[in-house]
C-alpha cells in the first residue's frame, strides 16, 4: 500500500507527497502519525519551526474521522479567550494557506447565524464576537 508524508527541511518550501512504503525517509526530527487536522496542524507548525517532519497516514490526508467536522469552524461561542484567540487564528491560517503552499484548502468562511434567547446570552455574544 501507499501512505501519504509531508515534510519539510528547514527554510525549504513544504511539501506534499505521496509515497510508496519502501520511499518513506528512514530519519526525521519529527514523525506524525495521523493525517486529521491535528495530525496535519501538528506536522504544519513543527515544519513551520525548521523541524524535519514526516506525517504518516494509511489512506488520503482528512480522510477519516476529520470530515465529519468540515464547516463547523467558527470563530465564535468560546468562553474562553485563549480558545477564541486560537479559533481566530485558525481561521486566518486557513484563508492564506492556498497563498502559501498553492494547496486549496476549499475554506469559505460563509459564516452562520445564532439567535440570542435572553440578555445575558446577548451580552455574551457580543463580547465573545
Amino acid at each position: 500500500g501507499c501512505l501519504r508524508a509531508a515534510f519539510s527541511s528547514g527554510s525549504e518550501a513544504k511539501e506534499i507527497r505521496r509515497l510508496k512504503s519502501s520511499d518513506i525517509p528512514s530519519e526525521a526530527q519529527a514523525v506524525v502519525v495521523g493525517g486529521g487536522i491535528i495530525g496535519c496542524s501538528v506536522a504544519y507548525h513543527l515544519a513551520e519551526m525548521g523541524t524535519d517532519v514526516v506525517l504518516l497516514e494509511r489512506d488520503k490526508i482528512t480522510s477519516g474521522t476529520t470530515w465529519h467536522a468540515a464547516g463547523l469552524m467558527v470563530t465564535f461561542g468560546s468562553l474562553s479567550e485563549t480558545s477564541t484567540e486560537m479559533r481566530k487564528y485558525t481561521k486566518q491560517l486557513y484563508q492564506s494557506l492556498e497563498a502559501e503552499t498553492g494547496q486549496s484548502t476549499g475554506f469559505k468562511g460563509c459564516g452562520f447565524i445564532e439567535l440570542a434567547p435572553n440578555a445575558d446570552r446577548l451580552e455574551e455574544y457580543r463580547r465573545v464576537s
